[in-house]
């Protein structure tokens, strides 16, 4: 196999051009994707960025880590779990994913297949920020990708940001509701006027989760 040359190498002096030989790889910032929201083992990306090898995301996490994207830490559990996590320089890569995200949304056929992790979701909803002049209710998310064995629940909540929607990680204290939902039906009802269907379960105020749904159905 030759070995490929970067942009650089190759006389290229534009920075997006070099950008691309950081991240424009198949799977890197799909790898990035995951971790923006929080740290996460090498398992969980494994089960999370769907079709790529063991083999192929050591390489993608070797060359983030040396990058200066993506690093290594050691989690205050009792387990002292190792984990990735993404560095100050790689959260600036959260508004590059939002313009490729808008910029698939405004073409011919935006349509898209398969489903969606608790972290692509969130990205997407924080992508995809509606506008809230009246304020954001306290709404924890518990979202789940259904379509992994024993899956693992991973929290988000609601917030106002420069007024609009924000969806952070972790929970809140005193919610006005708890969400618990599939990840992809979660992304259904958000972005594909579903509705608040039977498989969504709400704990406390269903309106006002009816409301942040319709805050994203009335942006789009």
């Amino acid at each position: 196999m030759p070995i490929r040359q970067s942009y650089g190498a190759l006389g290229d002096a534009c920075r997006a051009a070099n950008a691309l030989d950081l991240v424009g790889d198949r799977w890197t910032l799909i790898v990035v994707r995951e971790l923006l929201l929080g740290p996460k083992r090498f398992a969980d990306l494994q089960e999370s960025v769907r079709g790529i090898t063991p083999a192929v995301l050591t390489d993608r996490l070797r060359a983030l880590q040396q990058a200066g994207i993506v690093d290594r830490v050691v989690l205050p559990d009792l387990a002292r779990t190792r984990a990735y996590v993404v560095t100050d320089w790689g959260l600036g890569l959260e508004p590059v994913l939002a313009a490729l995200g808008r910029w698939y949304s405004a073409g011919p056929s935006p349509d898209t297949a398969g489903g969606m992790t608790p972290d692509a979701v969130v990205v997407a909803m924080r992508t995809m920020a509606p506008p809230s002049p009246a304020g954001v209710p306290r709404i924890v998310l518990r979202l789940h990708d259904a379509r992994r064995a024993d899956p693992p629940v991973q929290q988000f909540h609601t917030v106002a940001h420069d007024g609009t929607v924000l969806v952070a990680a972790g929970s809140v204290a005193d919610p006005v509701a708890t969400v618990t939902v599939d990840s992809s039906t979660w992304s259904g009802v958000v972005f594909g006027g579903l509705g608040l269907i039977p498989a969504v379960k709400v704990t406390g105020d269903r309106d006002a989760v009816a409301s942040l749904v319709s805050l994203y159905g009335a942006a789009a």
